[in-house]
Protein backbone atom coordinates (compact mmCIF):
# COMPACT_ATOMS: atom_id res chain seq x y z
CA UNK A 1 0.00 0.00 0.00
CA UNK A 2 3.04 2.34 0.66
CA UNK A 3 5.36 1.48 -1.54
CA UNK A 4 5.09 4.24 -4.08
CA UNK A 5 6.68 5.15 -7.59
CA UNK A 6 7.17 8.71 -8.96
CA UNK A 7 4.07 8.37 -10.90
CA UNK A 8 2.18 7.42 -7.74
CA UNK A 9 3.62 10.78 -6.18
CA UNK A 10 2.48 13.07 -9.37
CA UNK A 11 -0.89 11.27 -9.57
CA UNK A 12 -1.28 12.03 -5.50
CA UNK A 13 -0.52 15.92 -6.18
CA UNK A 14 -2.66 16.25 -8.84
CA UNK A 15 -5.10 15.54 -6.72
CA UNK A 16 -4.59 18.19 -4.95
CA UNK A 17 -4.55 20.31 -8.27
CA UNK A 18 -1.22 20.94 -8.91
CA UNK A 19 0.21 20.16 -12.59
CA UNK A 20 2.65 17.72 -13.38
CA UNK A 21 4.83 17.64 -16.38
CA UNK A 22 7.82 15.95 -17.68
CA UNK A 23 7.27 12.70 -17.53
CA UNK A 24 6.25 9.68 -19.85
CA UNK A 25 3.05 9.34 -17.85
CA UNK A 26 2.53 12.98 -17.69
CA UNK A 27 2.53 13.90 -21.55
CA UNK A 28 6.15 13.01 -22.03
CA UNK A 29 9.53 14.60 -21.17
CA UNK A 30 10.57 17.68 -23.38
CA UNK A 31 13.85 18.34 -24.32
CA UNK A 32 16.58 20.64 -22.06
CA UNK A 33 16.69 18.19 -19.67
CA UNK A 34 20.36 16.74 -18.55
CA UNK A 35 21.04 13.21 -20.75
CA UNK A 36 22.25 12.01 -17.69
CA UNK A 37 19.44 13.29 -15.04
CA UNK A 38 16.23 11.33 -13.88
CA UNK A 39 13.83 12.83 -16.28
CA UNK A 40 14.85 10.95 -19.52
CA UNK A 41 14.38 7.51 -17.46
CA UNK A 42 11.33 8.20 -16.15
CA UNK A 43 12.13 8.74 -12.70
CA UNK A 44 11.57 12.49 -12.17
CA UNK A 45 8.53 14.86 -12.55
CA UNK A 46 8.10 18.58 -12.35
CA UNK A 47 5.44 20.05 -10.22
CA UNK A 48 3.75 23.19 -11.23
CA UNK A 49 1.11 25.00 -8.91
CA UNK A 50 -0.90 26.61 -12.21
CA UNK A 51 -3.83 27.50 -9.52
CA UNK A 52 -4.89 30.77 -9.31
CA UNK A 53 -1.45 33.40 -8.15
CA UNK A 54 -2.85 33.69 -4.29
CA UNK A 55 -4.50 31.05 -3.01
CA UNK A 56 -4.17 29.07 0.01
CA UNK A 57 -2.47 25.56 -0.23
CA UNK A 58 -4.63 23.61 1.23
CA UNK A 59 -8.35 23.79 1.66
CA UNK A 60 -9.30 26.20 4.44
CA UNK A 61 -5.81 28.02 4.08
CA UNK A 62 -4.66 31.32 4.36
CA UNK A 63 -4.24 32.55 0.73
CA UNK A 64 -0.69 32.83 -0.64
CA UNK A 65 1.07 33.68 -3.49
CA UNK A 66 1.87 31.14 -6.14
CA UNK A 67 5.75 31.42 -5.55
CA UNK A 68 5.89 30.98 -1.91
CA UNK A 69 3.14 27.78 -2.03
CA UNK A 70 6.01 26.71 -4.92
CA UNK A 71 8.59 27.55 -2.65
CA UNK A 72 7.11 25.56 0.24
CA UNK A 73 6.40 22.43 -1.38
CA UNK A 74 10.33 22.01 -2.16
CA UNK A 75 11.07 22.94 1.28
CA UNK A 76 8.78 20.21 2.32
CA UNK A 77 9.93 17.38 -0.51
CA UNK A 78 13.49 17.91 0.75
CA UNK A 79 12.54 17.26 4.60
CA UNK A 80 10.74 14.20 4.10
CA UNK A 81 14.40 12.80 3.22
CA UNK A 82 13.28 10.07 0.61
CA UNK A 83 13.21 11.89 -3.22
CA UNK A 84 16.76 11.09 -4.60
CA UNK A 85 16.41 14.71 -5.97
CA UNK A 86 14.26 18.20 -4.82
CA UNK A 87 14.75 21.31 -6.62
CA UNK A 88 12.67 24.27 -6.74
CA UNK A 89 13.02 28.56 -6.23
CA UNK A 90 15.94 29.24 -5.41
CA UNK A 91 17.97 26.60 -7.46
CA UNK A 92 18.94 27.25 -10.81
CA UNK A 93 16.44 27.07 -13.41
CA UNK A 94 13.71 25.77 -11.05
CA UNK A 95 12.05 29.32 -9.97
CA UNK A 96 8.71 28.45 -11.49
CA UNK A 97 8.25 24.57 -10.68
CA UNK A 98 9.66 21.87 -7.98
CA UNK A 99 11.41 19.04 -9.69
CA UNK A 100 11.05 15.64 -7.81
CA UNK A 101 13.11 12.52 -8.57
CA UNK A 102 12.38 9.02 -7.38
CA UNK A 103 14.18 6.09 -8.82
CA UNK A 104 12.49 2.49 -7.53
CA UNK A 105 9.86 2.93 -5.11
CA UNK A 106 10.12 4.17 -1.25
CA UNK A 107 8.12 3.72 1.60
CA UNK A 108 5.25 6.85 1.56
CA UNK A 109 2.15 7.04 3.52
CA UNK A 110 -0.79 8.61 2.44
CA UNK A 111 -0.89 11.53 5.44
CA UNK A 112 3.18 12.60 4.14
CA UNK A 113 1.74 12.61 0.40
CA UNK A 114 -0.94 14.66 2.25
CA UNK A 115 1.61 17.20 3.58
CA UNK A 116 3.85 17.71 1.12
CA UNK A 117 1.30 18.41 -1.29
CA UNK A 118 -0.73 20.53 1.02
CA UNK A 119 1.99 21.53 4.37
CA UNK A 120 -1.28 20.38 6.31
CA UNK A 121 -2.44 16.52 7.42
CA UNK A 122 -4.69 15.23 10.04
CA UNK A 123 -3.75 13.47 13.36
CA UNK A 124 -5.66 10.55 14.58
CA UNK A 125 -8.35 12.48 16.35
CA UNK A 126 -8.95 14.66 12.72
CA UNK A 127 -7.45 17.82 13.91
CA UNK A 128 -5.41 19.59 11.25
CA UNK A 129 -1.34 19.97 12.16
CA UNK A 130 1.20 21.05 9.96
CA UNK A 131 4.19 18.50 11.14
CA UNK A 132 5.66 16.12 9.15
CA UNK A 133 4.29 12.28 9.98
CA UNK A 134 6.72 9.94 9.99
CA UNK A 135 6.66 6.50 8.76
CA UNK A 136 7.25 4.84 11.77
CA UNK A 137 4.30 6.58 13.67
CA UNK A 138 1.90 4.88 10.85
CA UNK A 139 3.99 1.67 11.37
CA UNK A 140 4.59 1.30 14.79
CA UNK A 141 1.43 0.16 15.64
CA UNK A 142 0.77 -2.42 13.79
CA UNK A 143 4.60 -3.76 14.54
CA UNK A 144 3.54 -4.17 17.92
CA UNK A 145 0.10 -5.89 17.80
CA UNK A 146 1.86 -8.52 15.49
CA UNK A 147 4.41 -9.28 18.40
CA UNK A 148 1.65 -8.69 21.52
CA UNK A 149 -0.51 -11.84 18.81
CA UNK A 150 2.94 -13.82 18.53
CA UNK A 151 3.50 -13.48 22.43
CA UNK A 152 0.30 -14.53 23.07
CA UNK A 153 0.30 -17.34 20.89
CA UNK A 154 3.36 -18.40 22.25
CA UNK A 155 2.16 -18.42 25.71
CA UNK A 156 -1.08 -19.89 24.83
CA UNK A 157 1.03 -23.29 23.30
CA UNK A 158 3.13 -23.75 26.31
CA UNK A 159 -0.03 -24.12 28.54
CA UNK A 160 -1.91 -26.43 26.28
CA UNK A 161 2.09 -28.44 26.06
CA UNK A 162 2.05 -28.77 29.73
CA UNK A 163 -1.89 -29.75 30.13
CA UNK A 164 -0.95 -32.49 27.69
CA UNK A 165 2.45 -33.67 29.35
CA UNK A 166 0.67 -34.03 33.12
CA UNK A 167 -2.07 -36.02 31.53
CA UNK A 168 0.74 -37.93 30.01
CA UNK A 169 2.62 -38.56 33.18
CA UNK A 170 -0.75 -39.63 35.13
CA UNK A 171 -1.81 -43.53 35.14
CA UNK A 172 1.48 -44.70 33.17
CA UNK A 173 0.84 -48.17 35.32
CA UNK A 174 -2.33 -49.00 34.13
CA UNK A 175 -3.07 -50.19 30.90
CA UNK A 176 -3.73 -47.61 27.75
CA UNK A 177 -7.50 -45.77 28.00
CA UNK A 178 -8.94 -44.08 25.11
CA UNK A 179 -7.62 -40.75 26.27
CA UNK A 180 -4.09 -42.15 26.71
CA UNK A 181 -4.49 -43.56 23.32
CA UNK A 182 -5.54 -40.10 21.67
CA UNK A 183 -2.39 -38.75 23.60
CA UNK A 184 -0.08 -41.45 22.12
CA UNK A 185 -0.86 -40.13 18.56
CA UNK A 186 -0.82 -36.56 19.75
CA UNK A 187 3.12 -36.78 20.77
CA UNK A 188 3.92 -38.42 17.54
CA UNK A 189 1.87 -35.38 15.80
CA UNK A 190 3.42 -32.68 18.33
CA UNK A 191 7.19 -31.69 17.96
CA UNK A 192 7.53 -30.09 21.26
CA UNK A 193 6.30 -33.49 22.68
CA UNK A 194 8.01 -35.55 20.73
CA UNK A 195 11.19 -34.45 21.46
CA UNK A 196 13.16 -37.30 23.24
CA UNK A 197 14.44 -35.00 26.43
CA UNK A 198 10.74 -34.35 26.67
CA UNK A 199 8.70 -37.14 26.05
CA UNK A 200 11.51 -39.45 27.91
CA UNK A 201 10.28 -41.40 31.10
CA UNK A 202 6.49 -40.74 29.79
CA UNK A 203 5.63 -43.84 28.31
CA UNK A 204 1.77 -44.54 29.29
Amino acid sequence: MAERSIVDVGKYLQKHGLNIGEHPAFGGVGAGHSPTGYHPIGAAIDVRDWRPDVAPAYEGGKPIPWKQRTGELAWRGKQLGIFNEVLGPGDKGHDTHVHLALQGTKYLTDPQLEWLATGRTRTADGALTDIMPTAQAVAAPAQKTQTEQTSTNSVQEQMENKMMLQMLAQNRSKGPTLTQQFLQEYMQTNPYLNDPYVAAGLTV
